[in-house]
């Protein structure tokens, strides 16, 4: 029987697994349009929100199955156009002047990080793993500099810079390289099944599935805390003594 090699480095996924995005999307537009002297109903903001999903979720996925880097300036251009939409769709002409200024500093501090994040980072980089963040997303790298995690992370990687995501095999490739562990050294932690779960596996990597506040049977690779993976961590390094 052959003996599972170590886990010698964690890929942690970012949005609802370190952090977690404040407000709903009402509560973010209330604030926008206050920024330019509006307020508009609650129906009149999701119908402006609903009127372009058709337009952004392709434009977004375009970016992030591309196969090949976006530039930073045509993550934002696009951003900015989107808003631009939605504010027209509110009744509001905004240049491109006023949309940075005005509509994405609300945006940019959307992200929160979970009361046990920064702990089980210090921890599991004291314990002596390199640790990256792979996720699907923009800006991740801008997210987990403004919240002060970036110094706990060898790789932070997000889809849209990098032109594919996960599930996808390449992604967690370029992390392992990065991080310079093959997959069987690897653990995945993530809330999302088919990306994080099985897309790890798929390659090899163990996994661990996060579900926050439910009970779950940890015996079959599921936790419910981010501390959960420092003791399982833990309990490894013991059994190697």
């Amino acid at each position: 029987m052959t003996t599972p090699s170590t886990i010698d480095t964690v890929l942690f996924d970012a949005v609802n697994t370190l952090w977690h995005q404040s407000g709903s999307i009402l509560d973010i537009w209330a604030d926008v349009l206050e920024r330019f002297d509006t307020i508009r109903t609650t129906k009149e903001i999701i119908r402006a929100d609903f009127e372009h999903q058709p337009w952004l979720e392709p434009q977004l996925a375009s970016f992030e199955i591309s196969g090949k880097p976006v530039s930073d300036e045509a993550i934002n251009a696009f951003w900015i156009e989107f808003d631009r939409r939605m504010l027209r769709s509110l009744g509001i002409e905004a240049s491109v002047e006023s949309v940075v200024s005005k509509v994405l500093p609300v945006f940019d501090g959307l992200d929160v990080l979970y009361d046990d994040t920064v702990d089980v980072l210090a921890s599991l980089q004291e314990m002596g793993f390199p640790m990256a963040i792979v996720s699907n997303g923009v800006y991740q790298q801008r997210n987990a500099a403004r919240m002060g995690i970036e110094k706990f992370s060898d790789s932070i990687i997000g889809s849209c810079p990098v032109g594919f995501m996960k599930p996808d095999a390449r992604i967690f490739n370029l992390a392992l390289w990065e991080l310079g562990f093959s997959a069987n050294q690897a653990l995945m932690v993530g809330d999302t099944r088919n990306a994080d779960v099985v897309g790890g596996r798929s390659l090899g990597i163990r996994t661990l599935h996060l579900i926050r506040y439910e009970t779950v049977d940890e015996s079959n690779d599921k936790i419910s805390t981010l501390p959960a993976v420092v003791e399982s961590l833990k309990h490894q390094q013991q059994e190697a003594r």
